[in-house]
């Protein structure tokens, strides 16, 4: 993932102000997502010094109570393929995306790769993608007409809006895209969507999907290796894990774990 600054965790976290350093790296003009590489894998010690470099983008959000701070991102051969704990691919999406106080920042963090050496990690830039659409697909998709599948029981992350645009009148960062490739086949269907002409928003919905994927890059993480994003700009994904899960038990597959942050005092500009 060429377009991802890669930082080194041991120099982050050895001086007084490294979760400033952090904090300006994936906040700073152009950026918008980061790797970290911790050396080693002492997995409990990298969490720690990941919580305290997240907390200089603002608050760690415990969306899933009964989990902490950290959600455990299993792979499970009863999913669906296509889900949080599937093996296919899990196309470019943008989490939580119907509700009012979306999460600022997603941070995904490697204890296990596939061992059968797929299963990377995608990124796509939203606002890159939405700057080749046309002036009229843009006007579209920045009406208040889509709706979305609420999670439930989620904390931390406020109401679930009944409608909302997918694109803001100003894309600045201040103010999320509210992108997920899911909702693509229910447009089509005309369902998710309150308008008088659903196949227009439909088809343009569709356009801006593949000027999303246009714009992915992926990277494989390595165990001891911290992936965050910023979910106002940024689609994100898994690639399909390595044929042959079923040779692997379940404490062999990959296994990243997962947290969420809230607005700090970024703002974001382009």
């Amino acid at each position: 993932m060429s377009d991802v600054l890669t930082l080194n965790g041991r120099e982050l976290t050895s001086g007084p102000d490294a979760p400033g350093q952090f904090a300006d790296a994936v906040t700073g003009p152009g950026a918008g997502r980061a790797l970290v590489q911790f050396e080693g894998q002492d997995h409990p010690l990298n969490l720690e010094l990941s919580l305290s470099l997240l907390s200089s983008l603002g608050p760690v959000l415990s969306v899933y109570p009964g989990d902490g701070c950290w959600s455990d991102l299993t792979v499970s051969l009863a999913a669906d393929p296509g889900r949080t704990h599937g093996v296919g691919e899990n196309r470019l999406h943008v989490d939580l995306v119907d509700r009012d106080r979306l999460p600022r920042y997603l941070a995904l963090y490697c204890v296990r790769e596939d061992p059968l050496g797929g299963g990377a990690s995608a990124l796509a830039d939203l606002w890159q993608a939405a700057d080749t659409l046309s002036d009229t697909d843009r006007t579209v998709l920045a009406e208040p007409v889509f709706s979305y599948f609420a999670d439930a029981d989620v904390h931390g992350v406020g109401e679930s809006l009944d409608r909302f645009p997918v694109l803001p009148e100003q894309i600045d960062g201040s103010t999320p895209i509210r992108f997920t490739t899911k909702m693509g086949p229910h447009l089509e269907r005309g369902e998710l969507v309150d308008a008088q002409q659903p196949q227009v928003i439909a088809a343009a919905f569709g356009r801006f999907v593949d000027a999303v994927f246009a714009c992915r890059s992926t990277t494989r993480l390595r165990p001891g290796d911290l992936l965050v994003c910023d979910q106002h700009r940024y689609a994100h994904g898994r690639m399909p894990l390595g044929d042959g899960q079923n040779s692997y038990g379940a404490d062999e597959r990959r296994l990243l774990r997962q947290t969420y942050v809230g607005a700090g005092a970024y703002g974001g500009t382009r």
